[in-house]
């Protein structure tokens, strides 16, 4: 069997029984080429129903690895193009982000995950129009002092993505096609997406229905009753993520982008090889942040050792499994994932409701998307030393 094949079916066994993924894809680029292996279900067979193998050309919802396949992409080449600077304030591009502290929060800080923002918040409690909810996400009050301290945060990339919107007078969605996926003829677009292109990256909303009915892990002032909208079933070719599937119609920039695996080796290696911005624009995004060292620019960053060579990559997750990683010093992206939010969670429970009843979604089993990374970066590092 070859690394890649072998690396899928790791993916496809990681976790206990019952929370193993229902589908893996692998890919890898290097100087000697491409390879991609699937494996799984992209679409499991239920009763007398088949399932739909996991296949290449499979649309994956990327979740968080929009924040820079489409993003931080774009940021990259408005930074290009010296229409945006990320030493700018943010409220250059963003006249409505405004309060105490914000007048100091810079467009770079959006993107490193320091403007003090918090963590997160479900828009979709109090409204699904995508104006509006950009525009509360402007409103929050910030969590911390702007610069002082590393919180991931999906509203900064939200934010950060309107800012694109702003300078370019495009949909996001629209923005991305044209700078980004028609350049370099990728098939990656924002949902919704034709379900049968797609894997199901996920089961339901049980996951953020759990996390407010729990206030778990981060406490909101809603129940699950301030939303009626919920999904009970699986989600194939729509968001996982339920910011960008209730409030921002698919369309946002933390989250939304489907993208193939061949995708996103070929975004990767045309941002490190500097086909679609010049290599000191990507220096300038590799550049370590000093408040969280493995957080660059939109990407995070580490040491990868290969042969006694430390490679610098940067790389992200997304919640639903999937990943992004490309190599500065030599050629090199990996891709993929395990769709370990598929198989593994079921339906919303239909005792859960409000903020104390009922018993929430088992969430313990699920696998941790370090160690899909872990196999698919060793992949990447087995595929150099060949």
């Amino acid at each position: 069997m070859s690394t890649l094949s072998l690396a899928v079916d790791r993916l496809l066994t990681l976790g206990t029984t019952g929370h193993h993924p229902a589908s893996a894809i692998a890919g890898v680029r290097t100087d000697s080429g491409t390879e991609v292996e699937a494996g799984g279900w992209a679409k499991l067979p239920v009763g007398d129903a088949p399932g739909v193998p996991m296949a290449r050309e499979t649309l994956l919802d990327l979740a968080s690895v929009t924040k820079v396949a489409s993003t931080t992409t774009l940021a990259m080449r408005l930074v290009a193009a010296g229409q945006l600077s990320l030493e700018a304030p943010a409220r250059r591009y963003l006249p409505d982000f405004d309060g105490e502290g914000k007048d100091g929060v810079t467009v770079e800080q959006l993107l490193t995950h320091t403007a003090g923002l918090p963590p997160w918040w479900p828009l979709y409690c109090e409204t699904r129009d995508r104006d509006t909810a950009l525009e509360r996400a402007q409103a929050l009050p910030l969590a911390a002092k702007p610069g002082t301290e590393w919180r991931y945060s999906d509203l900064g990339l939200i934010l950060a993505g309107h800012i694109v919107e702003r300078i370019t007078t495009l949909n996001l969605a629209d923005a991305f096609r044209r700078l980004v996926a028609e350049p370099l003829g990728l098939t990656a677009v924002y949902g919704p997406v034709p379900a049968e292109r797609a894997a199901a990256g996920g089961d339901s909303d049980a996951y953020e229905f759990g996390m407010i009915a729990t206030g778990e892990p981060h406490p909101v002032p809603f129940t699950t009753d301030s939303f009626t909208g919920w999904r009970r079933g699986e989600l194939r070719g729509v968001a996982n993520d339920g910011n960008a599937a209730h409030a921002l119609g698919g369309v946002a920039g933390h989250a939304g982008l489907f993208a193939t695996v061949d995708d996103l080796l070929t975004l990767g290696a045309a941002v490190r090889g500097g086909d679609l911005v010049p290599h000191a624009v990507l220096a300038r995004f590799a550049t370590p942040n000093a408040v969280h060292p493995e957080q660059a620019v939109g990407f995070r960053c580490r040491r990868l050792e290969v042969g006694g060579q430390a490679l610098t990559v940067l790389h992200h997750g997304g919640f639903t499994g999937t990943f992004l990683a490309l190599a500065i010093e030599r050629e090199l992206v990996v891709a993929g994932g395990a769709m370990r939010l598929y198989g593994t969670l079921g339906p919303i429970p239909a005792s859960l409701t409000g903020p104390t009843g009922g018993t929430a979604p088992d969430v313990t089993g699920l696998v941790p998307g370090t160690d899909i990374q872990g196999v698919l970066l060793d992949a990447a590092r087995e595929a150099l030393a060949d």
